[in-house]
């Protein structure tokens, strides 16, 4: 796709709107998945080392075939590789009114994606509108459509249950272990900041010092094999994944 094509981000607010500047993409992109994404490949000893051996010969070479070296600023990264695997290769379908001659030909290719439907414009438009969405309601997924499934990009982020406000925390404990692997499990939880609602404690009940270090140590171990899996899958183009 050429340089001009892209730009078009499912994970940006915005990002899918045409002829929308793109300068500031790489700060934008900064508070999405495909930012977590590349910090997870920093955090990942094993793609680390692919990148230093340049994809040859290595268990990740087709992860780096689309990543690159991370080994660099994000907003060089982004500019260089994140745009380009991340955007979207085709513009999404917009709602529009179909002329009579384009009518047979839309039927006959399209049946699958669209629903066509037939609107008698003399009628009010809350009677119109209450008819539609009692169609929509038979044919579309609705809370069930996988968005992301939809998408066009070269690398596609993975539908999960995962909460998006975990995703970054569990990045946070993949780069503290990266950074120390040695590190105590109460020392983890203390240098990740695991809020005492991640930490599974009731707002009344009172613990004693060990119980706390033990409560603590429990929770750490949990984020921690989190992390290292979310980092694995990560490494192997299977993102946001605990699986």
């Amino acid at each position: 796709m050429a340089e001009e094509g892209l730009g078009l981000y499912k994970e940006i607010p915005g990002g899918l709107r045409k002829g929308r500047s793109t300068t500031d993409d790489w700060r934008k992109a900064k508070d999405t998945m495909y930012y977590e994404w590349w910090r997870c490949l920093n955090a990942s000893n094993e793609y680390l080392d692919c990148c230093a051996k340049g994809g040859k010969n290595h268990p990740l070479a087709d992860t780096y075939a689309l990543f690159g070296d991370v080994n660099v600023s994000w907003a060089q990264w982004w500019i260089k590789v994140g745009k380009r695997i991340f955007s979207e290769r085709r513009q999404y379908p917009k709602v529009r009114a179909i002329e009579q001659e384009e009518a047979l030909s839309k039927l006959e290719v399209e049946a699958k994606d669209f629903l066509i439907l037939d609107i008698p414009l003399h009628l009010r438009r809350v009677t119109i509108l209450e008819q539609i969405n009692k169609l929509l309601d038979q044919h579309h997924d609705g809370k069930n459509l996988d968005v992301r499934a939809q998408s066009t990009a070269l690398v596609q982020l993975e539908t999960t249950k995962l909460q998006h406000k975990t995703v970054p925390i569990l990045v946070d404990v993949a780069e503290i272990l990266h950074r120390n692997p040695g590190i105590q499990l109460y020392q983890l939880a203390q240098r990740a900041k695991l809020a005492e609602i991640h930490l599974g404690r009731k707002v009344q009940e009172s613990n004693s010092a060990e119980q706390e270090k033990q409560r603590r140590q429990m929770a750490a171990s949990r984020y921690k094999e989190q992390a290292e899996r979310l980092v694995y899958n990560a490494a192997r183009l299977k993102f946001p994944s605990i699986e």
